[in-house]
């Protein structure tokens, strides 16, 4: 069992037209904001400034946008000694820019892009709090995230793919996609660009904003601790440990349901039908085969409508790239179970209980992921205890944090883009190409 990054539940939009209008909001704001750092193959958009206390970024909009220069100016105050006084900040700035010449920016069409995916995989309460706080967030194209931080960071974290921190230059989010997620077909250089890497940007990304989302404030809005766990001593909580190990024996019974339905061999067939389709398409074996399908999946559609209201019943007939239902229930089902208990060396501990703990807190944050890749609905009926526990606690406790910092209720209602003129001739335009991309072509 592993964690599967390159399947999604939904096409991810990356044009305005194509995105639900508070979405799209959010994604302006973030890029306006200046908080959105992207390292993108031979392109930046930030650059680093470090000193022997202090390590900070600084984006080509924060050293040049009128609206966020009072506030950089202050921040590279903070680094340089008094007597330097205005002149020192503005050799700073200077140097900094320089770092950043025209030819190695990012395009702003493209940090919109990004800036859609970004906000496509976390709940809208999530992103406005983000904004509130003025977290940086990172997006390296590479395979780890760090050539997005200092040197002598590399060798603790430079091996993750994705990272949530919080130091005292404030929270940070960091994403990487281990490819170019804007080309295809034959503008791919590596076999991870294209659909591969945008959908690994929005699971890893679900999943680190699932874990700032999972910090706990106080009434002041100061970082108190998370939903999932104490910190001193790293424990998990009572509901968090309960919760985790109910849905750990939801999901097992649910791979024997399996079993009886026959998706394992649906599965098999499937998996059958496609080699000799490469090897030997159109004789006797592949017909074999392919018949064989065709009963299955209709068998297995008879359970379903038995199972309406059951994660078989709910499971999505169609998920990005592939279509093989056999195939993706089983790959879900053994992601979930992954997920619920995920192995790495960075959770181990020599304290049991602090590794339970660690495991917790990875186990909540898994939540928006597992939702961006198999569906809401999927992902409740797998997960009943987290995914309430998130959505009807975690969420709940953003939302009343965001109340807390603007003095106004929570009122972003998500609703799915409209359809007009403008989105029906982008649709038609780009159907041919959109079609190549998500195959994975």
């Amino acid at each position: 069992m592993s964690n599967e990054y390159h399947i999604l539940s939904f096409r991810p939009a990356i044009d305005a037209v194509d995105m639900p209008p508070v979405l799209e909001q959010l994604a302006q704001q973030l890029v306006r904001s200046g908080k959105l750092r992207i390292h993108a193959d031979t392109v930046r958009n930030f650059v680093p400034y470090s000193g022997p206390d202090f390590d900070k970024t600084f984006s080509w909009r924060e050293l040049n946008d009128p609206a966020l220069y009072t506030r950089t100016r202050e921040r590279i105050a903070q680094t340089i000694p008094p007597a330097h006084g205005e002149a020192g900040i503005d050799e700073v700035v200077e140097r900094l820019r320089s770092k950043i010449p025209p030819s190695k920016q990012v395009e702003e069409k493209r940090e919109m892009q990004i800036a859609r995916l970004v906000v496509q995989a976390a709940h809208p309460a999530v992103m406005q709090l983000l904004l509130i706080e003025q977290v940086d967030v990172f997006v390296s194209y590479s395979h780890t995230v760090g050539d997005l931080m200092a040197m002598h960071f590399w060798e603790d974290v430079g091996q993750s793919g994705g990272l949530q921190s919080i130091s005292g230059d404030g929270t940070a989010v960091y994403v990487s996609c281990a490819g170019n997620p804007f080309v295809s077909g034959d503008n791919k250089t590596h076999t991870t660009d294209g659909f591969p890497a945008m959908a690994r940007l929005l699971v890893i990304a679900g999943q680190e904003l699932g874990h700032y989302a999972d910090i706990l404030r106080n009434a002041r809005g100061q970082l108190v601790g998370r939903h999932s766990a104490t910190l001193g001593p790293l424990r998990a909580k009572p509901e968090m440990r309960q919760n985790r190990e109910q849905d750990l024996q939801h999901v097992q019974a649910l791979m024997q349901q399996m079993h009886r339905c026959g998706i394992y061999r649906l599965a098999r067939f499937e998996k059958a039908k496609h080699f000799f389709a490469e090897k030997r398409k159109g004789s006797p074996i592949w017909l074999w085969y392919f018949t064989l399908t065709l009963l299955w999946r209709a068998l297995v559609g008879l359970h379903r409508l038995r199972l309406r209201s059951h994660f078989i019943g709910q499971f999505p007939t169609r998920l990005y790239p592939s279509t093989d239902l056999g195939t993706n229930m089983s790959l879900c089902v053994a992601d979930m179970l992954f997920n619920l208990a995920p192995d790495a060396d960075a959770y181990r501990r020599p304290d049991p209980r602090e590794e339970e703990a660690i495991i917790c807190i990875e186990a909540l944050a898994r939540v928006p992921q597992q939702a961006v890749k198999w569906g809401h609905a999927t992902t409740r009926a797998a997960w009943p205890k987290l995914y309430v526990m998130y959505y009807g606690q975690v969420i709940e406790a953003n939302k009343h944090a965001i109340a807390q910092r603007t003095g106004r209720v929570y009122e972003l209602k998500l609703q799915p883009a409209r359809w007009g003129m403008r989105r029906i001739w982008h649709f038609l335009r780009y159907y041919r190409q959109n079609k190549r991309y998500f195959r994975n072509k």
